[in-house]
């Protein structure tokens, strides 16, 4: 392809399925034990170049990230459902704990699923900027600490997800997912 080609919305570079991905992995990426995905720069500048019509260049990490998925049988729409709910359902697969001994199994479920993954950057500060009603200034912004965990989701944790799609709403499949059997 030629350097000089203009990419848009009407002639983007890629085909539909590395785009989606693309997408989907900027908006919930895999640090693969690294913090750069995490920073907000590089957030901001692969928005823009997909926005611009223009493919990013993953790492090698992100691509068998993404390979990991397809090969379970995860389109990245369901990759975006799932990430996208795994939060509040994971509240709630906690409030349905009976006990010290299910919550125990539930919290190793959930290291194991990649909900609670640790951060690469756990420990580190950046700052937020809070409300400000003009141009921010120095006093807008708020030292913060990164959480000790992040959500990674273990592609091949996740397998047998879509089969519970079968058997009701996503937010459900989601959160019974995430509870498992108790049995095991």
């Amino acid at each position: 392809m030629n350097q000089d080609e203009e990419f848009s919305i009407e002639n983007p570079e890629g085909t539909n399925l590395e785009r989606l991905w693309q997408g989907v992995v900027l908006e919930f990426p895999f640090y693969g034990g690294n913090d750069f995905e995490q920073r907000a720069m590089h957030k901001v500048l692969s928005s823009r170049r997909l926005a611009s019509g223009r493919l990013n260049d993953l790492s090698d990490h992100m691509r068998s990230y993404i390979a990991r998925w397809i090969a379970v049988g995860f389109t990245p729409e369901l990759y975006w459902a799932v990430s996208s709910s795994v939060l509040e359902a994971t509240e709630s697969a906690r409030r349905c704990s009976k006990g010290p001994e299910d919550s125990s199994r539930l919290e190793d479920r959930l290291h194991r699923l990649g909900i609670l993954a640790p951060n690469p950057r756990a420990g580190k500060y950046y700052k937020r900027l809070m409300h400000s009603d003009g141009p921010p200034t120095l006093k807008d912004f708020v030292d913060c600490q990164y959480p000790d965990h992040v959500v990674q989701l273990e592609p091949e944790e996740w397998a047998d997800f879509p089969r519970y799609m079968l058997f009701g709403t996503p937010s459900a499949a989601v959160r019974e997912f995430i509870y498992g059997d108790p049995g095991q």
